[in-house]
């Protein structure tokens, strides 16, 4: 019976196990529980962030609004009522939240007087008023609610002199000193009807040219204000609809302006309001169940304070901590468990221990007999070592040497082929340690482990190590070893076999030299670009000094590829790699992207600050002269820059954004350098909107023609047309040229584009002839990438016969700068294009740099002056241009167009001054077909021309 009790009795070890369970799942309970709070914390505070960050850009848009409003006024001088209306209106429809635009204006006690009796001609129940709807009083200045848009509903302010409203006069006067957008305290509008609140932001006119750099000269030039009447609530819940932030039923939002958070400051509330709760302390934060700290962002804009209070509510208790709750309920279930199973286990034990005893007493007979056995198996063992030995001597033979070290790890034996194949000399290792033949083991982690290894009497196998060889070469070495102990145990030294392996090591140098650098140029690539990139972001933090990617693009290198082949384009590309990198400093990384794409990622140090010079030194470096093919060639590259540590651009996004500055660089007409800005990026969107749309454009037939008449001066009559491009896309609406060309030039669209002009335009100056309107000529525009194509004469030739259009009606029109990189080349071309009976014309003539002598060797038909000489004829200077090119022209044999001609004067001067043709809005701007053909069937012309 004791004995039953005795086993049946919970052991201390199951105890202590229990003990250990419940206190481990307790401390598991309590961080899962943290890790929980910490989680709401942080979901709580990206969405209070997000909320204020989003009120911030709408109140930076608004004070946008009133800055445009101001740009008019000082863009215009003098604005009348109607350019206000027509000006405001698409603003008010594209924020409802704007009460009304005002226009504040300053007028003396005489001239309110004058306003009001000129207002009260046009609106007899107009008059000017104080603050509520008083009589205004007589005061040396006035404020006048002048202009005011929309006039319906907002009555009650037009007329209203708001100097008499004390809190506007003194913001309108902070305003004027400061000459930056102030805003009014919170108040109830004039005009408002219900119990919303408003405010009203406003910036003051000053007249035009009067210098502004002290306070009196703004107050004596200061002539109004331009300014937004906002409904502070629809405004807050216009922002919050418009970012999707209005549907979060687990907080309370509460934006006030002012100073402080007081009642009469609150501009919006959204949420039911609910006490809150003191800020836990690290002890409360570890056993909170629910988080209720309220967050607060204060910022400034138009010179007031504006505060977001977002405060969470009550959320529903078991969704937020299922881990927590799991985690205890598992804890607990795995103690008790574990609990049970050491119990049991302590119980086997001692029925063990019991057999155990009985056993000891049998098995210390059977010792003696086992000691005989085991004396015989020791002499075994010794054989079995022994053979051992010599089967690793023989495994030595079969590598390319054998070494041997004592117990102090002095080498006292190696083979010749260490010495043959390694190339080294056998005087300086036998009697000497592995580490004073290589000194820098002290100084490496794998030296420090190897002398471990070797002290602890443990096998290694595989060290790698390299010697210099008696060859002047470096040797690389692979071996492995093993401890030798005699038959007492005692330590004897170290033996091991070694390979020589210099040309592994050297094919994985090889192969990891290509894997991170350019085969063409050897500069790091894509792989070794990140690297390099990674480890400059992360000395950018540490330093706290900015971090520059610039990335440079290749001005015209396609020409050169096409022109001189892409064994040129290599040399090209090898040469400007070398350049760019004699061109920074060695610690700055220089990168080939692709193509002719280079990376430059330029760090800041202390003693060496970045700057403009450093973009400056590179395009120098890029556009010195290159010899290809025994000619001299000139290049140039366009350059973006992205800084990382300024600006707040991703690390990540530093090579995307100094893309976008590069292409911006190329717009602005490439060799330059541009630093990326956040406006770039909507730019860029755009522009990737306008390709991938204008990719489907012909298929989708949304190109279309219009014609431009060209008068002849003589007889008056139209006796050709200007094809023109348009683009009718069915959501953009009419694209105009300015923004898909350059884009369709860059992607190679153009050339297919242009084949379509071509052949729409020749097609329909036929379908004309044949309807009876003569021999039209109608003129098309050759795109540089068009005039580069290689079958380009050809494709005219085909255009011509299949349309049955005569040559001679057919007028190609180049501009000056399309010709002039090889004038050779272009003298053929050219002939060749004559040759098919085409009319080839200079179009935008003046404008461009090529040379009058030019002109005797191009067989060119027409010269068509450029509008911006034809818009400022009446100027002697201009005029006399005009009349140069025309007397020019005509000693050369050459028709002469104008164009752009939109006044009766201009027209005349033409005349009188001989030109040939003119073009532009006098006669008639460019027409869709249908009305071209309406103009030709009524037989227009110039009446003057006719008189």
């Amino acid at each position: 019976m004791p004995s039953s009790r005795k086993s049946s009795r919970v052991s201390v070890a199951a105890m202590l196990t229990l003990l250990t369970g419940l206190a481990v799942t307790a401390l598991l309970f309590i961080a899962v529980n943290a890790l929980e709070y910490s989680k709401m914390e942080l979901s709580f505070q990206q969405r209070g962030q997000a909320r204020a960050a989003a009120i911030r850009r709408g109140m930076d848009d608004t004070l946008e609004l009133v800055t445009i409003l101001n740009g008019l006024f000082r863009s215009m001088g003098t604005v009348s009522r109607e350019q206000f209306a027509s000006f405001t209106q698409p603003l008010l429809e594209r924020y409802p939240f704007v009460q009304a635009f005002n226009f504040h204006r300053v007028l003396d006690e005489a001239g309110a007087r004058r306003l009001e009796a000129e207002m009260q001609k046009q609106s007899p129940g107009y008059r000017l008023h104080d603050t509520g709807n008083r009589p205004m009083d007589a005061r040396p200045q006035h404020v006048i609610v002048d202009y005011l848009e929309p006039l319906e509903g907002n009555e009650p302010a037009f007329g209203l002199d708001v100097a008499s409203i004390a809190p506007m006069l003194r913001v309108m006067n902070e305003a004027v000193d400061s000459a930056q957008a102030r805003t009014t305290p919170l108040m109830r509008l004039q005009q408002e009807r219900g119990t919303q609140k408003g405010f009203v932001m406003m910036l003051p006119v000053y007249r035009q040219g009067v210098e502004l750099n002290t306070i009196e000269r703004r107050r004596a030039a200061w002539v109004g204000n331009t300014s937004a009447v906002i409904r502070s609530a629809d405004l807050i819940h216009k922002i919050l609809l418009a970012n999707d932030l209005l549907d979060d039923r687990e907080l309370m939002l509460q934006v006030y302006i002012g100073d402080d958070l007081s009642a009469a400051n609150l501009i919006y509330s959204r949420g039911e309001p609910v006490g809150l709760l003191p800020a836990p302390n690290a002890v409360q934060r570890w056993l909170a169940v629910d988080y209720r700290e309220p967050y607060t962002r204060s910022f400034h804009a138009a010179g007031k304070s504006w505060h977001v209070l977002v405060t969470p509510l009550p959320r529903p208790f078991l969704p937020q901590h299922l881990g927590s709750i799991s985690t205890l309920i598992g804890g607990l279930l795995f103690t008790l468990l574990t609990t049970a199973f050491v119990n049991s286990l302590a119980q086997r034990s001692r029925r063990v221990q019991k057999l155990v005893d009985e056993r000891t007493h049998a098995l210390k007979l059977s010792n003696d007999k086992l000691a005989e056995d085991v004396a015989a198996r020791k002499r075994t063992e010794e054989a079995l070592q022994e053979s051992e030995h010599r089967f690793r001597r023989l495994l030595a033979l079969s590598s390319d040497w054998y070494w041997e070290q004592d117990e102090n790890f002095r080498f006292i034996n190696i083979t010749g082929g260490f010495f043959d194949k390694g190339k080294q000399d056998p005087k300086r290792f036998l009697g000497r340690t592995r580490w004073e033949l290589h000194p820098e083991m002290w100084d490496n982690r794998w030296g420090r482990d190897h002398r471990t290894t070797l002290e602890s009497h443990l096998p290694f196998t595989n060290l790698e190590y390299s010697l210099p060889g008696t060859d002047g070469q470096v040797h690389w070495f692979s071996t492995s070893g093993e401890p030798v102990f005699d038959r007492d145990g005692k330590f004897r030294g170290y033996r091991g076999t070694g390979t020589e392996i210099s040309e592994r090591k050297l094919a994985e140098q090889r192969i990891q030299h290509i894997a991170h650098h350019d085969v063409l140029t050897g500069l790091p690539n894509r792989i070794l670009l990140q690297d390099r990139l990674t480890q400059a972001v992360a000395f950018a933090n540490r330093s706290g000094k900015p971090l520059w990617v610039m990335l440079i693009d290749l001005d015209r290198f396609k020409f050169v590829n096409d022109s001189l082949g892409h064994k040129a384009g290599d040399q090209l590309l090898k040469t400007v790699a070398q350049r760019l990198q004699e061109s920074v400093r060695d610690s700055d990384t220089v990168a080939r992207l692709s193509g002719d794409e280079f990376v430059a990622i330029l760090a800041e140090y202390p003693e060496e600050a970045l700057s403009h010079d450093a973009a400056q030194r590179i395009m120098h470096a890029v556009t010195r002269p290159v010899m290809l093919e025994g000619k001299e060639f000139f290049v140039t590259c366009s350059i973006g820059v992205a800084i990382y540590g300024a600006d707040g651009t991703p690390a990540q996004r530093l090579i995307e954004h100094a893309d976008i500055a590069m292409y911006r660089a190329k717009k602005l007409g490439r060799n330059n350098t541009q630093f990326y800005e956040p406006a770039m990026n909507e730019e860029a969107r755009e522009r990737l909107r306008i390709e991938s749309a204008l990719r489907n454009a012909l298929e989708r037939q949304e190109l279309v023609l219009h014609y431009q008449p060209q008068v002849d001066l003589q007889t008056g009559r139209v006796v050709g047309m200007e094809a023109l491009l348009r683009w009718q896309h069915p959501e953009l609406g009419m694209v105009a040229p300015c923004r898909f060309i350059g884009l369709a030039e860059e992607t190679g669209l153009i050339v297919d584009i242009g084949a379509w002009v071509l052949r729409t335009a020749a097609a329909q100056a036929k379908a004309w002839m044949d309807a009876g309107h003569g021999m039209l000529r109608v003129a098309v525009n050759l795109s540089p990438r068009q005039f580069s194509e290689p079958h380009l004469v050809a494709s005219i030739a085909d255009v011509l016969q299949e349309t049955g259009l005569p040559p001679a009606c057919l007028d190609i029109e180049l501009t000056e700068g399309l010709f002039m990189s090889d004038v050779a080349q272009a003298v053929e071309l050219l002939h060749k294009l004559k040759a098919l009976g085409v009319a080839l014309s200079i179009d935008d003539f003046g404008t461009g740099y090529s040379s009058f002598s030019y002109l005797r060797k191009f067989p060119i038909d027409v010269l068509k002056i450029d509008r911006s000489f034809i818009s400022d004829i009446i100027d002697g200077d201009e005029a006399a241009i005009v009349v140069s090119i025309i007397a020019l022209a005509h000693n050369l044999k050459l028709r002469v167009i104008a164009e752009g001609v939109e006044t009766e004067s201009q027209l005349d001067y033409l005349r009188r001054s001989g030109c040939d043709e003119i073009q532009g809005y006098y006669f008639s701007p460019a027409l869709p077909v249908a009305d071209f053909e309406l103009l030709l069937q009524q037989g227009r012309a110039l009446q003057a021309a006719l008189a």
